[in-house]
């Protein structure tokens, strides 16, 4: 899976364009949608407001070698997480691109930097040997019962 670091100045040209053609609410309307998961992998958003003209059915001239599938394929690759962590970015470069041209390496800047969500988990076990495991890294190792058990009775 491709990480946010990897996609995010991608990304933030294709919100820095929507912002500059379509204005703060269109991109405001995005984070939303990110956050609550109704932008699917694959969906054509970026197709669908690209392709939306200023009143007529003009679409918005994208730079070289960009494209609404590309930008459409890097979101899809996002994790629920990172989808949080983009929304979060937007909100936060929107409230700073008052009165600005948008600046799509702030916007870069903020995805990058956003701070994973944190999980809590809440987790109960009992009786002997049980365990309750919310999380786990890798490598964890995890041993039960105390000292060996033989068929000898020992």
């Amino acid at each position: 899976m491709t990480s946010l670091p990897e996609i995010s100045a991608e990304l933030a040209t294709y919100f820095s364009l929507a912002t500059e053609a379509l204005g703060a609410a269109m991109v405001a309307s995005a984070a939303q949608r990110i956050t609550d998961g109704s932008i699917d992998a694959g969906q054509g958003y970026f197709r669908r407001i690209f392709r939306r003209g200023s009143g007529e059915d003009t679409p918005i001239a994208l730079p070289e070698g960009r494209s609404e599938q590309r930008a459409d394929q890097l979101l899809g690759a996002l994790s629920p997480e990172d989808r949080q962590r983009v929304a979060a970015a937007l909100t936060a470069w929107l409230g700073e691109q008052r009165d600005r041209r948008p600046d799509e390496t702030r916007l870069a800047e903020l995805m990058a930097a956003a701070p994973a969500p944190t999980r809590a988990y809440h987790v109960t076990a009992h009786g002997p040997n049980s365990a309750a495991i919310g999380s786990v890294g890798d490598g964890a190792t995890f041993h039960f019962g105390g000292g060996s058990r033989h068929g000898d009775g020992a």
